[in-house]
């Protein structure tokens, strides 16, 4: 028993006796091989506060930041069509508003005999909710292009990372044995 216990005691001891002392310079060198084959990609990191900050500015830069190229003519419409919608409805609004005061007052304006009082009221107030719907998308689209900015900066790097991939894939239904299209997520660790 006691040979047992003094055999183990020689065994470790002359593990720990052969063992090699490594170098700062060998441990930076042997941890940047080992780092460039796990990782085995580019990475490339994105600020959001960089991305969300140029989408607040200019709507549309925070995408091209990401280099989301195809995302920032949508951006522009999207807020451009919301501007331009509202300025219609502002305009019309207006227009039956001054009609309306002027119908109230008994001068003539552009609808004198076509439109009473009461239906001068009722359009305005029409384009007046109008114009805020359109406002208010136009505020939602505005945010949601910086929140798609910052979202796209913050994921830039999963993208180039190997170690997460999903994919469509095509696969055969159990039950019925037709074909059924999926999603592939693959996550290696």
């Amino acid at each position: 028993m006691k040979t047992k216990g003094l055999a183990i005691a020689f065994v470790l001891m002359a593990q720990l006796g052969f063992s090699q002392q490594i170098t700062m310079d060998e441990a930076i060198i042997v941890d940047t091989i080992a780092t460039k084959e796990k990782l085995n990609f580019e990475f490339i990191d994105k600020s959001p506060v960089r991305a969300s900050l140029y989408s607040a500015i200019l709507p549309g830069a925070g995408q091209i930041y990401n280099k989301k190229w195809w995302k920032a003519p949508i951006a522009w419409g999207l807020i451009g069509t919301g501007i331009g919608f509202t300025s219609y409805y502002n305009g019309l609004q207006n227009k039956f508003r001054s009609a309306y005061l002027a119908e109230l007052d008994g001068r003539t304006h552009e609808y004198s005999g076509i439109l009473n009082a009461e239906q001068l009221a009722v359009y305005q107030d029409e384009y007046k909710r109008n114009r805020d719907y359109a406002m208010a998308l136009t505020i939602l689209a505005y945010i949601l292009n910086i929140v798609d900015a910052t979202v796209d900066a913050h994921l830039f790097s999963i993208k180039n990372d190997p170690d997460f991939t999903f994919q469509p894939i095509v696969i055969q239904d159990q039950m019925s044995f037709q074909p059924a299209i999926g999603l592939n997520i693959n996550f290696k660790f």
